[in-house]
């Protein structure tokens, strides 16, 4: 049965850093156990989004070229699960992830949501429905359910991918068929 919840971003103490600092290899440690508390709380959560919660956490904007390379490192040496969704890297903490997150639009974009959590809202959705549902029915619900007030071209986007998937069921004309996930 898969759950709606609220999103929750880890919550990581500020800290002062400095790029070189970074790329030295001095902070591994810093880094690796802020990865790792993020991915406890954020996961399933894509690459970009941890790496950014991360290094904003230590008072930068962003990960840069030079930086890059070393939190790639990082985050592939740890013990987590790893999978791949369209080429990026999604980070798990083990646990059941039959769940899709609403959020406000402030605390993740509709790009961060990894796929599999957008094919869950889907399956929610459909579940909960008493008919068959058009395209258009099932993307409003959808907008909605994630936390989102327009169907922007990254929403719609998210949508489309997720609506492609090979768990969700569709009639021959196209409608979305009810069935329990």
């Amino acid at each position: 049965m898969i759950e709606k919840r609220k999103y929750a971003a880890a919550d990581l103490q500020q800290i002062a850093a400095e790029p070189e600092t970074i790329i030295s290899g001095a902070m591994d440690d810093e880094i690796r156990e802020r990865m790792e508390r993020t991915i406890e709380i954020e996961s399933p959560i894509l690459e970009p989004l941890l790496f950014k919660r991360v290094i904003n956490s230590m008072s930068l904007k962003k990960v840069g070229s030079r930086i890059e390379p070393v939190f790639r490192r990082i985050a592939m040496s740890l013990s987590c699960q790893k999978t791949d969704e369209d080429g990026v890297t999604v980070f798990h903490n083990g646990n059941d992830e039959s769940f899709f997150r609403t959020a406000e639009e402030s605390d993740r974009y509709s790009y961060q949501i990894p796929l599999s959590e957008a094919v869950h809202c889907l399956q929610y959705i459909i579940s909960g429905s008493e008919r068959s549902l058009t395209k258009r029915e099932l993307a409003i619900r959808f907008r909605d359910e994630l936390g989102y007030e327009r169907m922007g071209a990254q929403v719609d986007n998210l949508f489309i991918r997720a609506s492609a998937s090979p768990d969700i069921k569709r009639y021959g004309n196209g409608r979305f068929i009810p069935m329990k996930y």
